[in-house]
């Protein structure tokens, strides 16, 4: 029996992917949004989002709603699966799953980030023993404990803002004196009189009890003195890597496995293929971004399938 043939898959249901299908759902394209996880991607995990549209702020799980409504509103088509394989044959993309395949002319791959590693032994079987990537969702198990995050972006200081609240003391480590966090992120942290901030100083290793975090080794990166800091919980967000292990097309990610696309038009290298949003080698990675590489992608499809 043949497959039906999309005109798009969208891989996703993000900013950026729940924004295209918004816009595609106003046309006669055929089109499928596949996404493995909740609506709203990593945004029902922030803390806070600053400045989106019609909000000065706003909680992660306050506009993953507001955007799965959007959705919803649209009837947008969604199939709930993991997608485990993209390729390319008689230029046609075959998009498998973990229960099903299918065709389509174009893909739009929006499949964002996830926290990258510190590569520290033990990591994997602390998580929920006393580590954690998202304060929103385990923040609440360490009220009154002392805990630390690390890393010097926006992510963490935004993580590091929400759990200072709620914490007895908050240990900031950044393997760098400056941050990459803009400035009033790090003014506002800095405001709370029980946050200390360790830098430059990197962790060497987790200090663990009966299977559950009781401390980490720190180095100071000037000095190279090694400090135990006990603490009950740690926050590691050093940085992101790409969702891309699906891609099985030459030539589309680069070292770091982003997606490679021309900023202007989200087009990859190979003809069909586009991606948006945190998936791609832009440096700037914001939830507007995203939106508007959504347009960018549904103008361009439209005008080449003259629907």
């Amino acid at each position: 029996m043949l497959k039906k043939v999309f005109d798009v898959i969208i891989v996703g249901l993000g900013p950026g992917g729940i924004a295209l299908g918004v816009e595609l759902s106003k046309s006669n394209l055929s089109f499928l949004i596949i996404e493995k996880g909740m609506p709203g991607g990593k945004v029902n995990i922030a803390p806070r989002v600053d400045n989106y549209p019609n909000h000065d702020k706003i909680d992660g799980p306050s506009l993953a709603m507001e955007l799965f409504q959007k959705a919803q509103q649209s009837k947008l088509p969604i199939e709930y699966n993991e997608v485990t394989k993209i390729e390319k044959s008689d230029n046609q993309f075959i998009v498998d799953t973990l229960d099903d395949s299918y065709v389509a002319k174009n893909v739009v791959v929006a499949s964002g980030t996830k926290e990258k590693k510190l590569g520290l032994p033990h990591e994997d079987e602390l998580l929920g023993n006393g580590l954690s990537y998202c304060a929103l969702c385990d923040g609440h198990f360490y009220r009154g404990l002392d805990v630390a995050v690390i890393g010097g972006g926006n992510s963490a200081f935004k993580e590091a803002i929400h759990l200072a609240k709620i914490v007895k003391n908050l240990y900031l480590i950044h393997r760098r004196k400056e941050f990459r966090a803009e400035q009033y992120l790090v003014d506002e942290l800095k405001e709370n009189a029980n946050v200390k901030f360790l830098t430059p100083a990197v962790v060497d290793e987790f200090l663990i009890k009966d299977d559950h975090l009781i401390g980490l080794l720190v180095r100071n990166l000037e000095t190279n003195k090694v400090e135990k800091l006990m603490v009950q919980g740690v926050f590691p967000l050093v940085g992101q890597n790409p969702n891309t292990e699906f891609i099985k097309i030459a030539g589309v990610l680069d070292e770091y496995r982003n997606m490679i696309v021309d900023k202007e038009t989200c087009k990859t290298p190979i003809e069909g293929l586009y991606a948006i949003g945190d998936v791609t080698n832009y440096p700037t990675r914001q939830i507007y971004i995203a939106e508007n590489d959504a347009k960018v992608v549904a103008r361009d499809l439209l005008n080449k399938l003259s629907i």
